[in-house]
């Protein structure tokens, strides 16, 4: 399936309304004021959340998640990465424009980054409680890395939940194999690690 660029999609406004389970599943939230661009700087901050977490996660031996230092890593890495872009889309807008309409689409900007942090919300919670001690650290690092690499598999669908069309089957397929990869990554992590 060939995809339009950006500037030919139509707002989520101009979409058909959900008529089976599969549409209602995926396009529940679509917002009707968000602009292909917008969209496109949501997925971005949506894999890249998803994908720093998972890398971040992936790095923390059993005990660290035990002590809180995997929780701290993990809500660190989400917050120093969201204030990086928010510092660097700052210093971006005021050198192009400094207009008041200029600081209008700075705050839908940021608040289009946000899945840069929210990612990081759930796993950070499963971490929290091996921290407090109501769960083993193994079991929370892992059901934090499975959770992520289901959002990194559904990547094609959030797409699909943005935009005004049908994600193709290859493009399904490449999510799929995507998480694939990064669970390869944990696997040998796991394996390695013991």
């Amino acid at each position: 399936m060939n995809t339009p660029p950006a500037s030919e999609v139509p707002p989520a406004s101009e979409v058909p309304p959900a008529s089976g389970m599969r549409e209602r599943l995926v396009r529940y939230h679509a917002k009707p004021d968000l602009t292909a661009e917008r969209a496109g700087a949501r997925i971005s901050a949506y894999v890249y959340g998803n994908i720093i977490i998972f890398a971040a996660i992936l790095g923390l031996p059993t005990h660290d998640v035990e002590n809180g230092d995997a929780f701290a890593v993990v809500v660190g890495a989400a917050l120093t990465t969201f204030l990086a872009h928010a510092f660097a889309e700052v210093v971006g807008h005021s050198t192009r424009d400094n207009t008041p309409e200029a600081k209008a689409e700075l705050g839908r900007e940021l608040r289009d980054a946000a899945p840069i942090a929210t990612s990081a919300v759930l796993p950070a919670l499963l971490l929290a409680l091996a921290w407090a001690g109501w769960f083993s650290g193994g079991a929370m690092a892992l059901a934090s890395e499975i959770y992520l690499l289901v959002r990194i598999a559904l990547i094609p669908l959030m797409v699909e939940r943005l935009r005004t069309d049908r994600t193709s089957f290859p493009a399904l397929l490449a999510g799929i194999l995507l998480a694939l990869a990064a669970a390869a990554v944990s696997a040998v992590k796991m394996i390695a690690g013991h």
